[in-house]
Formats: C-alpha cells, sequence, structure tokens
C-alpha cells in the first residue's frame, strides 16, 4: 500500500493536469472571442455556455498551479498560493455541473414551456448568482476553518491543494453530492425533452386522422424561438384558409431560433385538391423533415452532453470516493484519471459551443475566406484598389465591372451585407 506517489509520478500528473489546462483555456478563447465578436453565437444556450466558460478559465488557472501549490504548502502550511488554488478548485468545479443543470432548465422551459429568449434571458441573473453564489460561500469559508486535530481544510491533496483528507466528507457533501445530483436531473430532463421531441416526429410522420393536431419541436440546443402556424382545410375548398401567428421580427427572420409548429387540419368528403391544399400538403412534408432533423440534431447534441458529463465526473468521483474509503491509500490510477480529466472541462464546453453553433462556425469561417481573397487580389493587382473597384465609393454603391474581382470577393460583399441587415434586425 503505497501513502504518497513516487516523482515520476508526480512529474506525469503535474504535466498531464498543465496540458490539460491550456487546451481548456485554448477553448476558452475560443468561446470569449467568438461570443464576443459575434451575435450569430448569441443563442440562450451558448449565453450559458460563455457564463460557464469563465468559472472554466479561473478553475484551469488553478489546475495550471498544479503540483506547485502542494510544494508551497509543504514548506509552509499557510501559503497563500496552496490556498488560492484550493479555493478556486472548490468554487469553479461544482459550478460547472451547475452550469449543465442551468442548461437543462432552459431545454425544458424551451420544449415543455415554450419560453422564448427574452424570458430566457430574465433567467440568467439567477442563474449566476445561484452558480457562482452558492459554491463562493464554501470556498471562502474553508479558507478561515482549521482545527488542532484535523488542522486546516484545504491543504496538499494529492493531485493539487484542495480539501484535504480528514476533510474529506466535504468533499462528497459539498462539492461531489451536489455535482451528481445536477447529472441524475440534467439526465432526466434531456430523456424526458427527447422523447417529447421524437413523439412529435412519429405523430407527423403518421398524420392520417381527419383531425390532427401536431406540435413540431425544433433542435433547443441550436434554436429557441416559438413560433405556433395553425394550417386549416374544411369541406369547402373555398373556405380554406391560412392563419399564422403575427409577424415578429425575431421568430421569423431564419436562423433565429427555436421552432414549435401547431398543424391541425380539418376536412370533410374527398375533393379534388386545389393549390392551395396541394401547398398545405407540401407544408406538412417540410414540417415532417424539420421535425426529423431537429430529432437527430438533438439526439447527437444530447449525446455529447452525456458524454462529457460522464468523462468529467465519473474518473474524479471514484478517486474521492476512493480516497475516503481508504484515507492513507494513495492510487496513482486514480488520481492520475482525476487529473487527467477536470481540466479538460473547458475544451468539453468548447466542443459543446462549437456543435450547437455549427452553421455561425461555418459562416464565420466563410468571411474569413472572403478577407483573404480579396487581401490577395489586393496584392496581386499591385497592391492598391481603388474604393470604386470594390463597390464602394464614399460609403454608397458604385458600379463593379465582373473582370475587377474574383467571384468570392463577389461572394464577401453579399455576406458582408447579409451580416448588416440582420444586425440591423437585432
Amino acid at each position: 500500500m503505497s501513502t504518497s506517489l513516487t516523482a515520476s509520478q508526480t512529474r506525469a500528473l503535474e504535466v498531464t493536469e498543465r496540458v490539460g489546462s491550456v487546451i481548456s483555456l485554448v477553448g476558452c478563447t475560443w468561446i470569449f472571442s467568438t461570443f464576443l465578436g459575434s451575435s450569430r453565437f448569441r443563442t440562450p444556450i451558448n449565453r450559458l455556455i460563455f457564463y460557464a466558460a469563465l468559472g472554466n478559465a479561473f478553475c484551469n488557472v488553478a489546475t495550471l498551479i498544479s503540483q506547485d501549490g502542494i510544494r508551497a504548502a509543504e514548506k509552509s502550511p499557510n501559503s497563500p498560493l496552496c490556498q488560492f488554488q484550493a479555493f478556486l478548485i472548490q468554487m469553479f468545479l461544482p459550478a460547472d455541473a451547475m452550469w449543465n443543470l442551468s442548461m437543462a432548465i432552459n431545454v425544458y422551459l424551451t420544449v415543455f414551456r415554450r419560453y422564448n429568449p427574452a424570458q430566457l434571458r430574465k433567467l440568467e441573473p439567477i442563474y449566476l448568482l445561484i452558480n457562482y453564489g452558492i459554491t463562493f460561500i464554501p470556498a471562502l469559508a474553508y479558507i478561515f476553518i482549521s482545527t488542532p486535530d484535523r488542522h486546516r481544510v484545504y491543504g496538499p491533496a494529492i493531485t493539487w491543494c484542495s480539501i484535504t483528507s480528514a476533510w474529506g466528507f466535504l468533499r462528497i457533501a459539498l462539492c461531489y453530492g451536489p455535482a451528481w445530483v445536477s447529472i441524475l436531473i440534467i439526465f432526466v430532463i434531456y430523456i424526458w425533452a427527447g422523447i417529447a421531441i421524437f413523439e412529435k416526429r412519429r405523430q407527423l410522420r403518421a398524420f392520417k386522422h381527419p383531425v390532427s393536431e401536431v406540435t413540431i419541436i425544433a433542435n433547443p440546443f441550436t434554436s429557441y424561438v416559438t413560433t405556433e402556424v395553425e394550417i386549416t382545410s374544411e369541406a369547402n375548398p373555398n373556405t380554406t384558409r391560412l392563419s399564422p401567428q403575427p409577424y415578429n421580427l425575431e421568430e421569423d427572420v431564419p436562423g433565429y431560433g427555436f421552432s414549435a409548429y401547431v398543424v391541425k387540419v380539418e376536412r370533410g368528403q374527398r375533393r379534388p385538391e386545389s393549390p392551395l391544399v396541394q401547398g398545405i400538403h407540401s407544408r406538412q412534408q417540410n414540417l415532417a423533415m424539420d421535425a426529423n432533423t431537429a430529432a437527430w440534431g438533438y439526439l447527437k447534441c444530447a449525446m455529447l452532453f452525456f458524454l462529457s458529463l460522464l468523462i468529467t465526473w465519473v474518473p474524479s468521483s471514484a478517486n474521492r470516493v476512493h480516497s475516503l474509503i481508504y484515507p492513507n491509500e494513495v492510487t496513482f490510477s486514480y488520481n492520475y484519471a482525476g487529473g487527467l480529466v477536470l481540466p479538460l472541462m473547458g475544451f468539453w464546453n468548447a466542443v459543446i459551443y462549437t456543435t450547437t453553433s455549427w452553421e455561425a462556425v461555418k459562416s464565420l469561417f466563410a468571411n474569413v475566406r472572403s478577407r483573404l481573397a480579396e487581401r490577395e487580389y489586393k496584392k496581386s493587382s499591385g497592391g492598391c484598389i481603388r474604393a470604386k473597384s470594390i463597390g464602394i465609393e464614399m460609403g454608397r454603391p458604385a458600379s463593379i465591372r465582373s473582370d475587377e474581382r474574383p467571384n468570392d470577393l463577389a461572394d464577401m460583399t453579399r455576406d458582408s451585407s447579409t451580416d448588416s441587415m440582420k444586425r440591423l434586425a437585432q
């Protein structure tokens, strides 16, 4: 039975923690730069990922310190570096699971309560207060708690400075316990929402009854606005009508969010279909395709959330439970697994953020390619192009000859105009 790690094991653990931390910080930087730089990334789910990434960045500061905090504590039990590292771990580690729970709550409210973006945004201050406020209180209090028998709460804990083994029950009660409660609730919500989405998909694909009403739920991870469209076809073809909801900019601009449709078709004796009825049937087929796309898109995003949570929390929880049962035994494999997965929380959030923003990511890189094409064109044309040659003269459109620019530059100009219109719409 080993009571400490060897020098080579400690070195391997330290390198792993720091490499994982750097990868996560790169992911956090990607989230910060794109979220702040483009409104296309600011969906309700991504807003919560952005707030979670702030905590991930602080947590990665602690994991970057790695074994330096333990070395400082060995020289001085009251080392400020060790206490600071432990404070960051205790505050921001459980907060990540709570932010994942907040995202799941948003999915529930979107799918079952039809919350719109304005309503979801009003919840963000509450999420911030709970997710960072609740974890801040014990994290700060532990700095000042010390007893003659157990000494300080924060101290060396093999992987980094954290709650010591003498206070191991606090790790379970106020860190890993709440995290697993959050994870179980997340699983229930995602499974429940997935069943609802696939049920609506099934209803639409089996659309056979004379009177049917179906709500088509889009993927709540990638979209968020609720739109209701009622289509009624009566026995008299002259009375067939379309009654959409009043026009709303956020709801009707493509790419702006969640879409749910209520489709109601009433028909009596079968008659030859008018062009309008044929259009209704075509619309029904389109909605079925939307439902199918939403269902599989939701499944992929939910599975990614499940995978990231399990990879992050199962190995580290097993390590802490083992240390609670065997406080005097140090197992390198358990500690190494915990040191490997926990620093990667920011990386997983970046992967999820990119997945839920894939259309915005493709648009971003298309714009980057257009700008690079423009620069290359300027170089090849002698380094100087008059403003008129790219279609802009003193802020006004100008004539453009097709031989003055490549197709990529034309695409760039159209993309820029589209982006400007969408920003004005917001």
